[in-house]
């Protein structure tokens, strides 16, 4: 991976917060709403100017963002374009719209992948030969694969179609095998020896894609949005109720994976992106104090009681709440950065 690799987690954060934040912002205008400054990034400001009764500003942090609205404060409780002095529905259409920016974009992104990439060939043609597996080389790309090469036989079974190329590398269990492909009409006889990454076994190869009609495409970004969304909360499910282990990446982890995949191609790093996006929408929507999910939550609780609750409580139950997400990426990045230097 090179520098430029590493560097591209700077665009990647920066979308994905501008269009989070961009939600709010849109949506607190529309509603009339004031909105006192649009930041990207926490700390001192570095970059800034002012437009209207806005700030728009660059701060030194690049770790989230922030849309600072009139009537968030207690202070400002009485201020007629503020955000407590706005109906219910507003409020939480101004909430809500942070996270639905990030499942659109996460639809777009998807939806140009499938569109540039096309639709996966059940053939078991090669699409690309994979060069670094987790640190160590690729199979593949040492024992001489190619893309476009069709895979006729793995240990001497017949190869049908592509699911069954993983299926039979992982009866390898890491030991040497042949794998017979046929190359510009002539048949080879290669031996590759798969490698160990988490439980699977790989030898670095990628299915082949065919380019597909652009509305079918338009179509499959939020089916695959859905799905994936779908897919998130029931494994949160599984962590919650001990069934499966909880697994956290920090922004150390989630940027050596930016690079990772940076370094793979463009397309990889646009299929990261939007799955990193939806994962900061469902994020966002957790109850957890200083996320979106908890203004939600006490606007549902508002509309139970049929009252307002305490801002001065409510904010500061907030800020204990931001506090502790703060030591928790900490904690995580701690463990990233140990991780790496470990080499694991």
């Amino acid at each position: 991976m090179t520098l430029i690799d590493w560097l591209w987690a700077i665009p990647v954060f920066g979308l994905m917060i501008f269009m989070h934040e961009l939600g709010h912002f849109a949506v607190a205008k529309f509603f009339g709403i004031r909105v006192h400054e649009f930041a990207l990034g926490f700390g001192p400001s570095v970059l800034g100017f002012d437009r209207g009764e806005t700030r728009y500003s660059l701060r030194a942090i690049p770790l989230g963002g922030f849309v600072r609205m009139a009537g968030m404060d207690a202070s400002e409780q009485d201020d007629p374009a503020g955000f407590n002095s706005k109906p219910i529905h507003a409020r939480a259409l101004t909430i809500f719209a942070g996270p639905f920016m990030n499942f659109l974009l996460a639809s777009i992104l998807l939806s140009v992948f499938v569109w540039v990439q096309g639709e996966p060939l059940q053939e078991p043609i090669i699409g690309q030969i994979v060069t670094d597996c987790e640190g160590q080389p690729c199979p593949a790309k040492v024992g001489g694969l190619q893309p476009g090469d069709r895979v006729l036989a793995i240990g001497g079974k017949p190869v049908g179609t592509w699911r069954d190329i993983p299926t039979y590398v992982a009866e390898t269990g890491g030991q040497p095998v042949e794998i017979r492909v046929e190359r510009g009409g002539q048949q080879l006889n290669l031996v590759l020896t798969p490698v160990q990454v988490g439980d699977d076994y790989l030898i670095g190869i990628r299915q082949a894609f065919r380019r597909g009609s652009f509305w079918k495409a338009l179509a499959q970004g939020p089916s695959i949005t859905y799905g994936y969304s779908k897919a998130w909360v029931v494994s949160l499910i599984d962590v919650v109720v001990g069934r499966a282990p909880m697994e956290l990446s920090g922004p150390v982890g989630i940027t050596r994976e930016i690079a990772t995949q940076a370094s793979a191609g463009v397309t990889n790093l646009l299929w990261l992106t939007a799955f990193l996006s939806i994962n900061l929408g469902l994020f966002n929507l957790l109850p957890i104090p200083a996320l979106d999910g908890s203004h939600l939550l006490f606007m549902a609780v508002e509309a139970i009681r049929g009252r307002k609750l305490d801002p001065e409580r409510v904010n500061m139950v907030h800020f204990f709440g931001f506090l502790l997400l703060m030591g928790l990426i900490l904690v995580v990045t701690y463990g990233d950065l140990r991780s790496a230097i470990l080499g694991r």
